[in-house]
């Protein structure tokens, strides 16, 4: 049974930069950074039952060390990560990004709400609200794959 609202539109989830790239996608990595252990791995695990090869980092150290080890294509990012509500954390990775172009989806506070264009300028590539629903981020990452944004 499926009990998926209609689409709730651009205030909770969204993709409006799909980078392509030449070239079909040789795996779906994701690396997953949540500042909550618990739901994080529990992501984790059901990105992995959708087939999506999935890594968790809590904090800013694991993130770095994931993304240097493991070279994921897409990230989600919660916001909250390094109290980093200047978006610093997000402009670094882009900075060091070295044409990788990974696809940077953030995971958004809904209290108070981070305006959408805020996370546009900071450089993600997509957003979901917190508590984002897992349907919505693995139909996000189906998107993703399926138009071959990524290498």
């Amino acid at each position: 049974m499926n009990n998926r609202a209609k689409d709730p539109g651009l205030a909770q989830y969204a993709l409006w930069n799909a980078k392509k790239r030449k070239g079909a996608p040789q795996s779906k990595r994701v690396f997953l950074a949540y500042a909550d252990k618990a739901l994080g791995e529990s992501l984790v695990s059901l990105f992995e039952l959708k087939g999506f090869p999935a890594q968790y980092a809590l904090d800013v150290a694991s993130l770095h060390h994931g993304l240097r080890t493991w070279n994921p294509q897409v990230i989600f990012l919660d916001t909250r990560i390094a109290g980093c509500g200047n978006y610093a954390l997000v402009r670094s990775l882009r900075e060091s990004d070295d044409g990788e172009r990974r696809l940077i989806i953030a995971m958004s506070g809904f209290l108070p709400e981070e305006p959408v264009h805020l996370l546009k300028e900071a450089g993600y590539d997509g957003h979901c609200r917190r508590p984002c629903r897992v349907w919505q981020m693995t139909d996000l990452l189906d998107e993703i794959f399926a138009r071959g944004s990524l290498r």
